[in-house]
């Protein structure tokens, strides 16, 4: 049975205006009233979602006063479940970027630390998903809500691709983006989900997806990844993983996975090619005379290169000329195509894994919430969860441990098939149950 979700809106108003860390771009003054599963719950919004009540600017000067005049579907869901939005938040320009540092407001700074990075580019959801707030809803296109939520010890939930509709959500790469958000635990991510999944007229990639009668379940057998002694992971993070992968043998059958590097170090070579070439196409509309600031100009050539210029910033420049450089003519075949096959293998390789196990675990960051000047690489486990992207499957990553000498906390990812969303949240909440026993027993 699920416990319903609390929040205290007027004590999460106050932390939203005491803000100190460049990540609140808009509060709302009032608490809804409307009944439903959600109601008494109290969530903020990641600035790339419509909202006719406020600005939506995704954190971007060249969309700055922008307003809708609708709600995305999402948002309306939740409205109608009762739940009352408390903020919109920033985050990385446009939903491009990935770590907190590129809104044009300013860096958003890990709470728990503030000289690390909270991770993006879901950063503002990350940063302000205090006790008082119920969940964060934000979107994660390569793993801006999973891993945000390993920096901040939180839940982070990304669905099956197109479960959640994307009518109102900013496009940045339509192939990957998804409809996601942070909570508490288990039991908050499931009752957003039961209010939020369907299919939508509006978005011809939703589809109906089972999320009801969720309960408890415990997995059968669980495959996980092997990546011991192959500094991919930091020291602590690493003996964390095998001693919970030693543990859960003991309850389940545990098979080991013996990673495809190959495969999976073209994880992000993959996503850059596909990502950047569909941004330079669905952001092509913010030049000054569809949308966006407009700049002077002796001509509408000029004027689009001047608004293009100043209003966006270095990151996002540099990503969109790669998009447009990787769908030149020349350049299909050799790179846009040729990442699109690389693609599939990728599918086909997690697809199969999926088939054989009721859950793939593996650590959801190669380390903590990194300091803003540290240069340190892990190889394929910076961005392993990208793959899910990629192939679309649902991914969840919750708190596994903290760490002893930095005192910052670390996550765990369970992945499931395309579709089990339903599954997987039931062996989340048995995951969950079993690793905070193990923590009260030590």
């Amino acid at each position: 049975m699920m416990i319903k979700i609390k929040g205290d809106f007027e004590k999460a108003k106050k932390e939203m205006i005491n803000d100190k860390n460049n990540a609140v771009s808009h509060i709302f003054e009032n608490a809804k009233n409307n009944s439903g599963i959600l109601e008494k719950s109290v969530f903020t919004i990641k600035d790339v979602f419509a909202n006719f009540c406020a600005k939506t600017q995704a954190s971007s000067f060249i969309l700055k006063d922008f307003h809708a005049n609708y709600n995305a579907t999402v948002i309306q869901k939740l409205l109608d479940a009762g739940a009352s939005p408390v903020a919109k938040v920033n985050c990385d320009e446009l939903a491009l970027g990935g770590e907190g540092i590129y809104s044009h407001w300013g860096i958003i700074a890990n709470p728990l630390n503030l000289k690390r990075k909270v991770g993006g580019s879901s950063s503002g959801s990350a940063a302000t998903l205090t006790e008082n707030i119920s969940f964060a809803l934000a979107s994660d296109t390569g793993d801006s809500v999973r891993l945000p939520a390993s920096f901040i010890g939180k839940v982070g939930f990304k669905p099956t691709y197109g479960a959640v509709s994307r009518f109102g959500m900013f496009a940045y790469a339509s192939s990957l983006d998804t409809v996601a958000w942070f909570a508490h635990n288990v039991n908050d991510i499931i009752q957003v989900a039961q209010a939020v999944y369907g299919k939508d007229e509006k978005d011809f990639t939703s589809k109906n997806v089972e999320i009801k009668n969720i309960k408890l379940t415990k997995p059968q057998k669980i495959g996980y990844l092997n990546i011991k002694g192959q500094h991919l992971l930091n020291k602590e993070i690493e003996d964390s993983y095998f001693n919970l992968v030693n543990k859960l043998a003991k309850e389940v059958t545990m098979e080991k996975i013996e990673p495809n590097a190959e495969l999976l170090t073209a994880i992000k070579p993959v996503y850059d090619i596909i990502s950047y070439s569909e941004a330079s196409s669905n952001l092509s509309n913010l030049n000054g005379i569809a949308f966006g600031q407009r700049q002077k100009g002796e001509n509408w050539e000029e004027i689009m290169t001047n608004t293009r210029s100043k209003g966006f910033g270095k990151m996002v420049q540099r990503r969109l000329i790669l998009g447009s450089y990787f769908l030149e003519k020349d350049n299909q075949e050799k790179l846009f195509l040729r990442a699109q096959k690389i693609r599939r293998l990728i599918k086909n390789y997690l697809d199969d894994l999926h088939s054989q196990y009721d859950i793939v675990i593996y650590p959801a960051s190669a380390s903590i919430a990194p300091l803003f000047d540290d240069k340190s690489k892990y190889g394929y486990m910076d961005y392993i969860l990208t793959g899910s992207n990629l192939a679309g499957n649902p991914s969840i990553t919750m708190k596994l441990e903290e760490s002893k000498i930095e005192k910052m906390p670390f996550n765990l990812a369970i992945d499931a098939k395309s579709n089990n969303d339903k599954k997987l949240l039931e062996y989340a909440l048995w995951i969950e149950q079993f690793i905070n026993k193990g923590e009260n027993n030590e």
